[in-house]
C-alpha cells in the first residue's frame, strides 16, 4: 500500500511539473505586443507579401524555387552565393514598384530585428 501512495505522489509531481513547464513556455512566447505568429518564414518570404504578386508571378517564383531545390543534392545546404543568386532571380520577376516595396519591407524587418527588446510589461 505504501508503494502505491509513493507512485501516486510521484505521478502527481510529474504531471504538475509538465503543467508548470507548459505555462512557462506559453508565457515566454508572449511579449508586450502579444503573440508572434508567422515568424517561421524567412524575412524575404515575409517581405514578398508587400509586393502583392500576380498569379503568374507566383507561378514563376515557384518554378524558380523548385529548380533551385532540385539543383541541390539531398541534405546539402545552399551557400551564401547560391542564395544571393536565387534572390536575384526572384527579384527579377518583380516590377520596379514591387521591388521597392519588398526592399522597404525588408528594411523594416531588419530594423525590428535589430531593435533592442521592449521591457517586459508584466512583473
Amino acid at each position: 500500500m505504501k508503494s502505491l501512495t509513493i507512485k501516486g505522489a510521484l505521478g502527481a509531481a510529474i504531471i504538475a511539473g509538465i503543467a508548470f513547464a507548459g505555462i512557462g513556455i506559453s508565457s515566454a512566447a508572449q511579449t508586450a505586443s502579444g503573440y508572434h505568429h508567422g515568424h517561421h518564414r524567412p524575412p524575404i518570404a515575409r517581405a514578398m507579401r508587400a509586393a502583392h504578386l500576380t498569379p503568374a508571378q507566383h507561378q514563376q517564383i515557384r518554378s524558380i524555387r523548385k529548380e533551385f531545390r532540385s539543383s541541390l543534392t539531398p541534405g546539402q545546404r545552399p551557400t551564401r552565393e547560391q542564395m544571393k543568386a536565387l534572390r536575384a532571380r526572384v527579384m527579377a520577376v518583380l516590377t520596379p514598384q514591387q521591388r521597392t516595396a519588398v526592399q522597404q519591407r525588408l528594411a523594416q524587418l531588419r530594423a525590428q530585428h535589430n531593435a533592442p527588446p521592449a521591457p517586459n510589461a508584466t512583473p
